[in-house]
């Protein structure tokens, strides 16, 4: 059993209005999830799928037959969730979607407002050591297999029966900050926000927030829960025995300036997202060497910029640099940390060889330089090596991390030749015009690097990695491996021994039942041991625009909740006197 905890999050039609809002429960999942957590997340329907689907039924029948409309009502549901899922795998994260009968949450009473009793949680924390999980919400099953509901407002109440059973850590993600003592868009009261409250309290103000016979289910069982909006750090603590206000406004208020240099492939998905979270980010303007192609690409003109050094200069907080390459990007960089502006970047070559000056020159000036989308796209690489480190001494990182050359291996096993392969990776977009620095071993060199410099906490150079790449496989070697029930993984590792840190990067045929053999396409996996004989394994899409894109807006999530209420320039400074 994983030692891992567990986070259940809950997803009302408040924050899926429609399908454009997936993208940023994708984000709150993403965050839980590369910092160790085990997610399942519990769906509402659309906000007004339900209502919709309730007034088609009384069209037929003002009576209808509680089974049918049952089955009816969660077809709302089941779609939210199966487009959640779908989203949470186009970003390069783990999913798995559970219908009601997988889940089994057994329920007695009325067929239309019944109470859960049970639930397959075997099943549950199995899927949840390989993925996160997608439930929908409100739903359960009698005991002779019919579908029941638990009530207007019981996507709550199933959130919070299945972290009771599971023992997790439970999040009803709302479209507020929290709990207030009345409703905070009546802007003429003013109304505070709870820090913690108590069951009486959420009973009594909380009625339009949050389901009450979920809060009285939490109450019957001591279970502490937290509200919360999306991308926020703290909500409300509900359970609490005592009514604390927050005294201070909410980090989910700040609005970072950001400054985009590259909008090529990732550099339009960060676009593209930033545009969509307007009230959390606000462009001041995008590089790109191709103007005309950003546009076409559907840059707005009025954030094109033409002079780099003019745009960090500019009034912003955050510079995400994805431009690429070692010049301009070193000067770029190193300037804008020396303007005190936060840095963003995936610039795995540049890191590799210069990122602990950049680190210095990050404390020097009082702001923070963020990588984690140069290792391994949406695998939490760098997150799971820190959190093995707090835990326990890494002895080895081992692992897939150059996603293209995985592609690439599972192609050539199906009998294309490496050319075509590579024009396939390139197509779809896992593989750059020129993949050398792929192919030849040097990306997962570079990226091997940052994670042994993460890991031990020493730092070695390029030419201190053996490599060897796999643009020299015989493709018929590689066809028969397959057939055997064998596969060739290009396979990164490092390992503390006596004599200092070795690193080698290598194809390796491997055996059907080894992790990495059933990491296919793109998808990236690391195996970590520690001295204590602990293996973790994670796994995540390592190459392409959706999975990239999420590492880098997971950094900017981050770096918007740690800055919060104490002022962007100061935040960094103040926590290092």
């Amino acid at each position: 059993m994983s030692d891992k905890k567990i986070t259940v999050l809950k997803f009302g039609g408040s924050v899926l209005r429609d399908k454009e809002d997936l993208a940023l429960a994708v984000h709150e999942i993403y965050r839980h999830w590369r910092n160790g957590s085990q997610v399942l997340a519990v769906v509402s329907a659309f906000y007004g799928t339900t209502d919709s689907l309730l007034e088609q039924a009384r069209s037929i029948d003002d009576n209808p037959d509680p089974e049918a409309l049952a089955t009816l009502l969660l077809t709302g549901e089941a779609t939210s969730a199966a487009l959640l899922g779908l989203a949470i795998k186009r970003a390069g994260i783990p999913s798995k979607l559970l219908t009601p009968e997988q889940v089994g949450i057994l329920t007695e009473g009325d067929p239309l407002d019944a109470h859960p009793v049970a639930a397959n949680i075997d099943r549950l924390r199995s899927e949840l050591e390989k993925a996160v999980v997608v439930v929908s919400g409100f739903a359960g099953i009698k005991n002779y297999g019919a579908l029941t509901l638990l009530g207007r407002g019981g996507t709550d109440y199933t959130a919070l029966f299945l972290a009771d059973k599971l023992n997790a850590r439970c999040i009803l993600v709302k479209d507020v900050d929290g709990l207030y003592e009345s409703n905070p868009s009546d802007s003429t009261k003013h109304p505070r926000r709870f820090a913690t409250a108590s069951y009486r309290t959420t009973l009594k103000v909380g009625g339009e927030l949050v389901q009450e016979k979920a809060v009285r289910f939490a109450e019957s069982r001591d279970l502490e829960f937290e509200i919360a909006a999306l991308g926020t750090k703290e909500g409300t603590r509900i359970g609490h025995p005592d009514d604390v206000f927050v005294e201070f406004a909410h980090s989910s208020r700040t609005r970072l300036k950001v400054a985009l240099l590259g909008c090529g492939t990732v550099g339009g998905g960060v676009y593209q997202r930033l545009v969509s979270l307007s009230d959390r980010f606000e462009i001041v303007g995008v590089l790109n060497l191709d103007p005309e192609k950003a546009v076409l690409n559907g840059v707005a003109r009025e954030h094109l910029k033409r002079d780099a050094t003019a745009l960090i200069e500019s009034d912003c907080d955050v510079v995400i640099e994805l431009i690429g390459g070692e010049e301009p990007a070193r000067e770029l960089i190193t300037y804008a940390l020396e303007l005190e502006r936060h840095v963003i970047t995936a610039n795995k070559a540049l890191l590799s060889t210069d990122g602990a000056k950049f680190e210095e020159i990050a404390d020097q000036f009082g702001v923070t330089i963020r990588y984690s989308a140069s290792v391994g796209g949406a695998l939490p690489a760098l997150e799971s090596v820190a959190l093995a480190k707090n835990s326990n001494s890494p002895l080895s990182i081992k692992g897939i991390i150059n996603g293209t050359c995985n592609f690439i291996c599972d192609q050539l096993a199906s009998g294309v030749d490496l050319e075509s392969a590579i024009e396939k990776a390139q197509q779809e977009g896992f593989a750059e015009a020129d993949p050398t620095l792929d192919l030849d071993g040097t990306d997962a060199a570079q990226k091997l690097i940052l994670l042994a410099k993460a890991s031990f906490g020493e730092t070695i150079q390029l030419s201190d990695v053996k490599r060897t790449g796999i643009n020299n496989l015989d493709p018929a070697a590689v066809r028969r491996a397959s057939h055997q029930g064998r596969n060739f993984r290009l396979i990164a590792e490092a390992r503390r021994t006596e004599k200092g840190i070795e690193a080698r990067v290598q194809p390796v045929e491997v055996s059907a039942h080894d992790p990495f053999a059933t990491t296919k396409g793109a998808e990236n996996c690391l195996v970590i041991e520690t001295k204590n004989g602990r293996r973790t394994v994670v796994r995540g899409v390592g190459a392409g625009r959706h999975a990239t894109t999420e590492a880098v807006m997971a950094d900017l999530f981050d770096l918007r909740n740690l800055i919060g209420n104490q002022g962007l320039k100061s935040y960094y400074r103040e926590a290092h006197v």
